[in-house]
């Protein structure tokens, strides 16, 4: 990915989706007997792809709008700042994230013939990406609302 396509929102989004989608689809396919670790490598890696591709996409998709937002209505400063706060909060869960999916790849390779042991912990695993995933999506549904909110919203007669 050169530094052109990272500052492309289009592509920023799409790699985004891309990644959204392969993290989801990992996490939610069923751990067959005996595949515990080809899993969990398969959750590292799509966790690895969100982790590289999210911070692009917030440079390059939602701070953008953001400052749309906050030049369009100064009213909306305070939900411009809740939406910057947030993307922190998104960065460090995601990191938090990768440090367990490593953790537990670790733990899946060490683990062959009772993985059931793993059960408790897996699901947690899965509950958790399962939440990043929906929270990065209601923080692009939320910064979609507050810039047409910006743009379209009647203000009533201005002078």
């Amino acid at each position: 990915m050169n530094a052109a396509q990272v500052a492309d929102p289009a592509h920023a989004a799409a790699e985004l989706n891309d990644a959204l989608t392969k993290l989801e689809s990992a996490l939610l396919a069923p751990v067959v007997s005996g595949e515990l670790e080809s899993w969990a490598r398969t959750v590292q890696e799509a966790t690895s792809g969100l982790s590289q591709r999210l911070p692009g996409y917030l440079n390059a998709v939602l701070h953008p709008q953001y400052a749309e937002i906050a030049k369009s209505d100064s009213e909306l400063l305070t939900r411009v700042q809740q939406l910057i706060a947030e993307d922190q909060n998104l960065i460090l869960e995601q990191d938090r994230f990768e440090k367990r999916v490593n953790d537990f790849v670790k733990r899946a390779s060490q683990i062959k013939k009772d993985e059931s042991q793993t059960t408790t912990e897996r699901g947690k695993l899965e509950q958790e990406g399962i939440d990043l995933v929906l929270r990065i999506k209601r923080q692009r549904a939320a910064a979609d609302t507050w810039l047409g909110e910006a743009n379209y919203r009647d203000r009533g007669p201005v002078d």
